[in-house]
């Protein structure tokens, strides 16, 4: 994002000297053109962006739930777990997870 952000920098400065005649009107209308590319791939590497930091803010807070769906739930016997846990959703994930953890449990106490 940085490095597209500098080469629009750059590209504005040839631009802007091309319209000054400080370098040939040739040269500065490809740093205008470089110039609009680089706002539109900075507008879009950024609309990526962002969506990908709600995506990982949701996911963490669908974890923070489950785990705090786990804590309240781990008071229940395991046929009311199976029966949350066939409802499915978070509360059929936590529950889920809380019968993994029962049975990997018993086997351990078993061997």
């Amino acid at each position: 994002m940085w490095l597209v952000t500098a080469c629009g920098v750059l590209a504005l400065a040839v631009a802007v000297a091309g319209a000054r005649g400080i370098v040939p009107i040739a040269i500065g209308i490809a740093g205008g053109v470089l110039f609009a590319i680089t706002i539109l791939l900075a507008g879009v590497l950024g609309l990526k962006m962002h969506r990908q930091a709600l995506a990982d803010r949701e996911m963490a807070a669908r974890r923070s739930m489950i785990v705090l769906l786990a804590a309240t739930l781990g008071k229940q016997d395991d046929a009311a777990l199976e029966r949350i846990k066939a409802q499915g959703g978070p509360a059929g994930e936590a529950a889920a997870l809380i019968l993994e953890g029962r049975q990997a449990k018993a086997g351990e106490q078993v061997s």
